[in-house]
């Protein structure tokens, strides 16, 4: 793949050309030797690999003082940008359209940036990144369908928009740092298998990193679900029996205490169960009101004993009358 990210850092150190400096990648690229900076701002350790579907740039850096490192982007790719270790967050700065991007240790994310100048910002300290952008055009015939955090930056890439974007950032953990570090193993240069290597390493980190996005934001926890589950049960009971009926039913029908119907309920809607019955059968006997039903038909629909009892309750709930709401609502 054609070279079309450069971290200038030749511009902030000097290379060594013979002693090393005192500074040893976390992950190793196989069979290629680090390229390595210093200066008095810090050291610098590169490795780097040039694919047909892909580069990798994976960078150790230790540094005395906060560095800016200019980056030049000459053409629009996709990137996955991972901040496998640090102290402090690192940010990517788009000079041409103002926007940063803002990565804190232990994160990733995936980008859209076009040709343009930005700027990468590390902090002092040890840090870890790892860089790897690839061709765009692997998604193609819906294949992005599955992956609903990158639709934007996809649609982006395949517009050629001049603006930079990223996705939500997602957490990297032991999985993820293993999966890099499979990656960088397994390709070597000269080696026809590596460009097998490398497309399952974008394929694997993409898919990857979805299950981390779920995880981390769309995943519905067990608790969220039975309560889910017994809303939508007392919504349904109210349609049929009005508020002729018991909340420990409902719990014996999901299989849980009432205790734990009660902390569910609490929890995911700010309300009781007793609240939730009596706000689903007050919108019900509105609905009865509006529609034109007699006070008497409405309380037998509900399943109050008598017409006063349901007036009573329908007044204390909400504040007025059935008469009175019924006018204030069909004019």
């Amino acid at each position: 793949m054609k070279k079309n990210t450069n971290f200038k850092l030749d511009g902030l150190f000097e290379r060594f050309t013979e002693c090393l400096p005192p500074l040893e990648p976390q992950i190793h690229l196989a069979s290629v030797q680090p390229t390595a900076y210093g200066s008095e701002r810090g050291h610098v350790l590169q490795q780097s690999f040039d694919g047909l579907v892909g580069f990798i740039n994976c960078f150790d850096f230790n540094l005395q003082t906060s560095t800016v490192i200019p980056v030049e982007i000459s053409g629009n790719d996709l990137h996955m940008l991972y901040f496998l270790d640090g102290t402090r967050p690192i940010t990517l700065c788009d000079k041409g359209s103002g926007s940063t991007y803002r990565l804190n240790p232990h994160r990733g994310c995936f980008l859209y940036l076009p040709k343009g100048d930005y700027a990468l910002h590390v902090p002092p300290g040890r840090s870890c990144i790892f860089n790897f952008y690839f061709r765009g055009s692997i998604f193609r015939d819906g294949n992005e369908r599955p992956f609903s955090h990158l639709h934007e930056l996809i649609s982006d890439f395949r517009q050629g928009s001049d603006r930079s974007r990223s996705s939500i950032d997602f957490k990297v953990g032991d999985r993820t740092r293993l999966l890099i570090k499979t990656i960088m193993t397994n390709i070597k240069k000269g080696d026809l298998d590596s460009e097998d290597n490398i497309l399952w390493g974008v394929k694997k980190l993409i898919k990857l990193s979805k299950e981390k996005v779920f995880d981390e934001y769309e995943k519905i926890s067990a608790s969220q679900l039975k309560a889910k589950a017994a809303h939508e049960l007392i919504r349904h009971t109210v349609s049929v029996y009005g508020q002729d009926f018991k909340l420990d039913d409902i719990a014996a029908q999901l299989g849980i205490s009432i205790d734990y119907l009660h902390e569910v309920i609490q929890q995911y809607y700010g309300e009781s169960p007793q609240e939730m019955k009596q706000i689903l059968v007050l919108d019900l006997a509105k609905k009865y009101v509006i529609d034109g039903l007699q006070t008497d038909q409405i309380a037998y629909e509900l399943g109050y004993s008598s017409p006063s009892s349901f007036c009573r309750f329908f007044k204390r709930e909400a504040g007025m009358t059935v008469t009175e709401f019924f006018r204030r609502h069909s004019q």
